[in-house]
């Protein structure tokens, strides 16, 4: 082998040793992901969300010195979850607040073609968060909500995020205007099939406890108990301490039948 072409292999080697990293880890992957899940999972399933906002802000700050598709994901979701929990305890100013926040970041993944379904599936929620705070809202702005929770679906029939949402429309819509318990648990039990085929970690997974709560609750408005009995003891299975299950909805279905 000639100098020059020895020269050329050291130099090859080289790249392919320094190129290692960003073949062997995601390009998405940001400093301290799974940490900052963890604390948002905690944070959600003891009920103490107080230090969400902060988490919020860290996650913001990550973001600014190191964006990421994942990461303005995550900012979106954590946004989402934030929003639903100011809302569930009336804190309508707060949560008008955060939405506001959160526009800028739901663009921004909305133009990300990997994230589209799961960002028009957040629109569409973040539209029926506006109805939670105002009824009133809910003739023009319900058609604009499902308008974007079918779009997603459409782009993405396996989306969690979409089918999620489409669950939460199908339970939360009066039974007048078509809403179903039965669809909504539909709905519900194929993003939880979609959440667990995806092989992700659900150590640290807010959405996924919650998806299952939504499950169990539509299955017993549904009138199919057993499914809602089992789906609560699988709940309690993977996570014994999530608040709003063992303290509230367990008790409460227990209660009602017994």
């Amino acid at each position: 082998m000639t100098i020059a072409r020895k020269n050329t292999v050291a130099i090859l080697l080289l790249v392919f040793l320094i190129l290692i990293p960003f073949f062997t880890v995601s390009q998405d992957d940001y400093p301290g992901e799974k940490e900052m899940q963890c604390k948002f999972y905690k944070a959600y399933v003891t009920g103490e969300m107080e230090p969400w906002p902060g988490y919020i802000d860290e996650l913001e700050r990550t973001y600014s010195d190191n964006p990421s598709d994942e990461l303005l994901y995550d900012i979106v979701e954590a946004y989402y979850g934030y929003v639903g929990y100011t809302i569930g305890i009336d804190e309508y100013d707060e949560a008008s607040e955060y939405m506001e926040a959160a526009e800028h970041y739901l663009d921004k993944l909305e133009k990300k073609k990997e994230y589209k379904a799961a960002a028009l599936a957040f629109k569409g929620a973040f539209i029926a968060f506006e109805i939670g705070m105002n009824k009133a809202k809910a003739v023009f702005l319900g058609p604009k909500s499902m308008g974007n929770i079918n779009r997603a679906l459409e782009l993405d029939p396996n989306n969690s995020n979409a089918l999620i949402e489409r669950g939460n429309a199908e339970f939360h819509m009066p039974r007048i205007f078509g809403g179903s318990y039965k669809k909504a648990a539909e709905y519900f039990n194929r993003a939880v099939n979609a959440l667990e085929q995806s092989g992700d970690n659900f150590s640290c997974n807010w959405m996924y406890m919650n998806a299952l709560a939504w499950l169990a609750r539509s299955y017993d408005k549904a009138g199919e108990i057993d499914k809602a009995e089992n789906t609560y003891q699988k709940i309690l299975e993977k996570e014994p301490e999530f608040d709003w299950v063992s303290e509230e909805l367990y008790p409460e279905f227990k209660k009602s039948h017994r």
